[in-house]
């Protein structure tokens, strides 16, 4: 893939980005970060370009040729919709004029969108009657039940990372959501969405740029494919995604075991330093688990995905 492809695609997901209307100072900001990383010459002025909608798809959809490129474009699109909330009336109408100018098959497109609806729909954890934790919830000690459904949730988080559709991305932070849940109600604790929300921004884990990150990867792989795996920086960095999602999850379901075994005494700055440390004891245990994540993505069925992120 070219650097011009490269830059087209970026212009048709910042066109995704503002396709709302809104123009935020942290999404401008994560894409900054994104075309860093893709350390494309034009970076300021394709973000100028897009925030001033200067014909920014027309100019981006003629330069990709490709069948790859144009649905990479496509679910890119759909996957920075996603990210800052499900896609409202004018997002949807917006993917439907991007789908027509890349000559997206009605089936591929469809597609996209189902996976992105799934995952919205899962993405709430259930109604809880109170949201308020126990005073002292009955004392609980970890098992082996509850090691399995985090390194089982880690494995299926890394597998995410493998999959062919950009989308895919988008049901990680939900099923670490449900990971938090499943561990805070382990130890006698009912979280609703906001407590489990704030606990994941304590820690810098939000859907935005997580669906950032992923869209620099399948960039970057594609890239690197193209290349014949020439960059070896580069590909070293895409083939350890997988592990490093892994080691984010299973260290957020430890320190959720820390956190909720101990009455939720820690102070943010210990939570921020307590999952620093586990990430990076958890890092190597991904690498040697490479082998059993990519065969968990070969035995992924999307469809199957609203139960998995449930129940890990």
């Amino acid at each position: 893939m070219t650097t011009q492809e490269r830059e087209h695609i970026c212009l048709v997901a910042l066109s995704a980005a503002f396709a709302d209307g809104a123009k935020s100072e942290s999404e401008r900001a994560q894409f900054r970060g994104l075309l860093d990383q893709l350390e494309l010459p034009n970076a300021a002025q394709l973000v100028s370009r897009a925030l001033l909608n200067r014909a920014a798809l027309a100019d981006a959809v003629p330069g990709l040729t490709t069948a790859e490129s144009r649905r990479l474009a496509y679910e890119m699109a759909v996957c920075i919709i996603e990210a800052d909330g499900h896609r409202n009336l004018a997002e949807t109408q917006f993917l439907a004029t991007l789908a027509g100018q890349l000559h997206i098959p009605p089936d591929q497109s469809a597609s996209a969108l189902q996976l992105a609806d799934d995952v919205a729909a899962v993405a709430a954890l259930p109604a809880a009657a109170s949201t308020a934790a126990p005073a002292q919830p009955a004392p609980r000690a970890a098992d082996a039940a509850l090691e399995t459904s985090i390194r089982r949730t880690a494995i299926l988080a890394g597998a995410l990372e493998l999959l062919p559709q950009s989308a895919a991305t988008l049901a990680v932070l939900p099923l670490q959501t449900h990971l938090v849940y499943r561990v805070g109600k382990h130890y006698g604790h009912t979280l609703d969405a906001g407590h489990v929300k704030e606990f994941l921004g304590v820690l810098g884990l939000g859907l935005a740029s997580q669906a950032v990150e992923g869209m620099a990867r399948k960039l970057l792989g594609s890239l690197v494919r193209r290349a014949g795996g020439n960059f070896a920086g580069t590909l070293a960095s895409i083939g350890a995604g997988p592990a490093v999602t892994f080691a984010s999850t299973y260290a957020l379901g430890h320190l959720a075991q820390r956190y909720y075994s101990g009455g939720r005494t820690l102070s943010a700055l210990q939570l921020k330093e307590t999952f620093r440390d586990l990430v990076g004891q958890a890092r190597a245990q991904g690498t040697s688990l490479l082998p059993e994540i990519r065969e968990r993505a070969r035995g992924l069925n999307l469809s199957q995905l609203p139960s998995l992120i449930r129940g890990g």
